[in-house]
């Protein structure tokens, strides 16, 4: 982030191979989408000019809340108008996640997880950050784990009402989740990386 603007660009020189002739904003409302137009040195050793349109919408952080003892997981389900347009039935599973604020996705992962899903956690492990669509998007998303206990939940989570969010908060077992993901239940790319990372290094 920049300026404290969620999804405003950061500055960035020409380099050797890159060229940036132009930029248009095309539109700034929730996030910002932007025109680049700039000459791109091929590996053969010739110039070409590109046109790109970039979404600048600010990074995520996302967390998976695991417990050991139970072999379980935390999921959410929420309504994604994007995917319901493109014939999904729009209710997906997904970790807790959101936009990071302040520059810090520690706090992030913390307050999303108590307000989606009602349990309090201690410090997240952080584990790797990854661009998401680095064709057109800036965004990266930073990946979390920690453990997660009922005796530490101090509310039914369900996310801000004001905010738009209706959130079902579902405990699933890390064999059923991860037969979620072949059976297509689970379709959400964050979601999936950090079930498999679960299944890996967790349990």
């Amino acid at each position: 982030m920049n300026n404290n603007k969620p999804g405003a660009p950061k500055p960035r020189a020409n380099t050797a191979r890159i060229q940036v002739h132009e930029r248009n904003c095309l539109s700034d409302q929730w996030a910002r989408l932007e025109q680049v137009k700039f000459d791109y040195l091929r590996r053969d050793g010739n110039w070409q000019t590109q046109t790109r349109e970039i979404y600048h919408r600010g990074h995520g952080a996302a967390i998976l809340l695991f417990n050991r003892d139970k072999n379980t997981i935390v999921l959410t389900r929420q309504f994604r108008f994007p995917a319901w347009e493109e014939g999904d039935d729009g209710f997906m599973l997904e970790v807790p996640a959101g936009i990071i604020e302040s520059d810090d996705p520690f706090d992030t992962v913390r307050r999303e997880t108590e307000e989606e899903t009602g349990f309090i956690i201690d410090q997240p492990e952080f584990l790797f950050r990854a661009y998401c669509t680095p064709g057109s998007v800036t965004e990266q998303i930073h990946y979390f784990s920690a453990s997660y206990n009922s005796d530490r939940r101090v509310g039914c989570g369900g996310g801000l009402a004001q905010e738009g969010e209706d959130i079902e908060v579902i405990e699933v077992q890390i064999a059923d989740a991860i037969q979620w993901i072949s059976s297509g239940q689970v379709i959400d790319a964050k979601t999936i990386i950090l079930i498999m990372h679960a299944q890996i290094h967790i349990f």
